[in-house]
C-alpha cells in the first residue's frame, strides 16, 4: 500500500548546469509521471507486487493523465479530486552528469487528509507494508500508519523532503522504517555521512530518535541500515547512471515488495539496492523501475 504524492513532471536534461542568471538550451525534455508516492507505487507494480495506492490529484488534464499513466501500470487507484486546485508537479533539471535539481509545486497533494485515509481504512488493512513519503500532509500519514500497524503491516517512511525541524520522537515512533538519504541524515543528525560506516553509524543514531528500523542511502557508494538492533552495510553495484532522478523512490519500492514477499531485511536491501541501480540506467521518474525478470538477471 502507498500513501502518497502524484505529479506531473516536466524533465530537462541539460548539457551543463547553468550559472545564476544564465539561460541554456535543454538538450531534451520530457513530461512523465512521478511525486514519490507514485513513483514508489509504480516500482512495487513493475517488480511483480499487488499495490494500491491513496492520493489526490486536481479536476484538470494532468490529473486525467497521471491517473490513465497510474492504472496503466496497474496500480489500485483510490484517488481524492480536488475542485479548484492543480494536480502536483515537479520541474526537473539533469545534468550532464546523471544528478537533478528539483522543484515541487505541491498542488493537490497538499488535500491528502486524515478524513480521505480513515474512508479508505479497509485496503490499509489488508497491506503487508504501508510506503509513506513527505510530500503529503504528515497528518494522513499518520492516520495511515496507525491503521496499517493494527493490521500489523510494517510502515515504511521515506522523510522526504526531510521536514526541518526534523519530527520530534512521538511522530517517529509511528513508523517501523526510514529511509533517509546522505542529505537528509544530515539536516536530521547534524552530520553528513560521506562513507558507509558512516552511514551505519547514522541509522543507528536514527533508530535512537524513536523508529525501529533505519536504512540510509548513500547513492553510488550503496546502503547502510539498522534494524532491531542489528545494523550492516552493502555496496552499491557498478552501473553507467545517466538519471538518479526517482532511484531512491525505487530503491524503497523494491524493498517494500521484497519485504512483502517474504525475504530477510538483508535480502531486501540487495534486491532493492540492485533494482535503484538499473533505474539510474535509464531518463525519467517512475517510467525507469526495472522489472522483476529485470532485476534477477542482475542479480545473476
Amino acid at each position: 500500500m502507498v500513501l502518497g504524492s502524484i505529479n506531473l513532471d516536466l524533465t530537462s536534461y541539460l548539457d551543463r548546469w547553468p550559472e545564476i542568471g544564465e539561460t541554456v538550451t535543454a538538450a531534451s525534455t520530457a513530461l512523465g509521471l512521478g511525486g514519490k508516492g507514485a513513483n514508489q507505487a509504480v516500482a512495487v507494480a513493475r517488480l511483480g507486487g499487488s499495490v494500491a495506492m491513496l492520493g489526490a490529484v486536481g479536476r484538470d488534464s494532468f490529473g486525467a493523465d497521471v491517473s490513465a499513466r497510474l492504472r496503466g501500470e496497474g496500480v489500485d487507484l483510490s484517488l481524492r479530486e480536488v475542485e479548484g486546485e492543480t494536480t502536483g508537479m515537479a520541474f526537473i533539471d539533469v545534468g550532464p552528469d546523471g544528478g537533478n535539481i528539483i522543484r515541487l509545486s505541491t498542488g493537490s497533494n497538499a488535500h491528502l487528509t486524515a478524513e480521505f485515509v480513515e474512508a479508505h481504512a479497509a485496503v490499509l488493512s489488508g497491506a503487508k507494508v504501508l510506503l509513506l513519503q513527505n510530500e503529503v500532509p504528515l497528518a494522513a500519514s499518520l492516520r495511515a500508519a496507525q491503521i496499517a500497524r493494527a493490521a500489523g503491516a510494517m510502515v515504511v517512511m521515506d522523510p522526504a523532503p526531510a521536514p526541518v525541524p526534523f519530527w520530534p520522537r512521538e511522530v517517529l515512533e509511528a513508523f517501523d522504517v526510514i529511509t533517509p538519504n546522505a542529505q537528509e541524515a544530515h539536516l536530521i543528525l547534524g552530520d553528513l555521512p560521506q562513507t558507509l560506516d558512516q552511514a551505519e553509524a547514522a541509522a543507528r543514531a536514527l533508530c535512537d530518535l524513536g523508529p525501529r528500523g533505519a536504512i540510509v542511502t548513500m547513492g553510488g557508494d550503496g546502503v547502510a541500515w539498522c534494524l532491531n538492533g542489528d545494523s550492516g552495510q552493502r555496496p552499491a553495484p557498478r552501473v553507467a547512471a545517466i538519471d538518479t532522478v526517482a532511484a531512491g523512490d525505487c530503491f524503497n519500492g523494491a524493498f517494500a515488495s521484497a519485504i512483502a514477499r517474504g525475504m530477510t531485511v538483508a535480502e531486501a536491501i540487495r534486491f532493492a539496492g540492485a533494482a535503484g541501480a538499473l533505474a539510474t540506467t535509464r531518463r525519467g521518474a517512475s517510467e525507469a523501475a526495472p522489472t522483476r525478470a529485470e532485476v534477477e538477471a542482475f542479480l545473476r
